[in-house]
């Protein structure tokens, strides 16, 4: 599988709307014992809406946790980034995507995605306990 990213605004990766996306969660380190696998297909797919509805409960949209590495980036794109400036991975706190996820899961129109939202609040309720960071990738 390939991760599809579109340099977007700088520090900020867009996603493509392709199907078969998934997105998934890349932590800054390992937690022993940590089993970081979510689908994500649901979680792609209705990404949008999410996004729509998250500023109204005052929280980050889930896309703007999206991240690569430039290097990881560049491969993607056999090494041929043209005149594009890739922006850093960005790492965020897990209480950040923690209030997103848990301000979505009482929300119907998270109903399609409820599995994957709590996979991630389970991941990044690890996260936060360890102090450890992490961003959202996108694979397909």
């Amino acid at each position: 599988m390939r991760r599809v990213v579109e340099p977007g605004s700088p520090g900020h990766i867009h996603t493509t709307n392709i199907m078969g996306a998934a997105y998934f969660i890349v932590l800054e380190r390992k937690i022993d014992g940590l089993d970081t696998i979510i689908d994500g297909k649901s979680l792609a797919k209705t990404s949008a809406v999410l996004d729509a509805i998250a500023p109204k409960l005052g929280v980050r949209p889930i896309s703007e946790f999206i991240s690569i590495d430039p290097k990881q980036a560049a491969e993607f794109m056999d090494g041929d980034v043209g005149d594009i400036k890739l922006p850093p991975l960005q790492q965020f706190s897990a209480e950040d995507g923690l209030a997103t996820v848990r301000a979505l899961l009482p929300r119907p129109e998270a109903h399609p995605v409820l599995h994957d939202l709590r996979g991630c609040e389970r991941i990044l309720s690890a996260a936060a306990q360890h102090g450890i960071h992490w961003h959202l990738e996108v694979d397909i």
